[in-house]
């Protein structure tokens, strides 16, 4: 394996996201991450770090996300790191998606999205800064008939 982790640091302008998403398939082929995996990081990070630029840091084009990305034995660890307004996505309302379009209100979804597809989501304001930490849990390795892992 070439990594156990590693960190990327982003300005806030959405086109740093691509150098994002480049990191995490390092990350991801170096880690043998499963494809699903990658799935769900290049997801939640998409909307988490689209919305710290969009409107954490609406009114400041010079600000910067640390994200640090690490495995353990059965997780991946990510944080997200940012000096935005301070945020709390898990304090935003679960949608009604059993409601109907036009009455559902607008905004939340990705967030739910976030929810869904990542296994812990955690928030903490750290000394002026949004400390967002995702954690996705690894799937078990297969066991062959004779109790190795292939």
């Amino acid at each position: 394996m070439l990594a156990r982790g590693i960190h990327v640091v982003l300005r806030s302008d959405t086109h740093e996201i691509r150098r994002l998403a480049d990191a995490i398939e390092y990350l991801a082929d170096s880690l043998q991450l499963p494809q699903p995996m990658i799935f769900k990081l290049n997801l939640a990070l998409d909307e988490l770090i689209t919305n710290v630029i969009a409107y954490g840091y609406a009114e400041q084009k010079d600000g910067v996300i640390d994200i640090e990305m690490r495995r353990h034995d059965d997780r991946v660890v990510v944080k997200l790191i940012d000096s935005a307004a301070a945020f709390d996505p898990l304090s935003v309302t679960e949608p009604d998606t059993a409601a109907a379009l036009e009455d559902r209100k607008i905004g939340g979804l990705g967030i739910h999205f976030v929810r869904t597809l990542i296994d812990e989501v955690d928030y903490r304001r750290d000394d002026d800064r949004n400390v967002i930490t995702l954690t996705l849990l690894l799937p078990p390795e297969p066991v062959s008939a004779n109790g190795a892992h292939p």
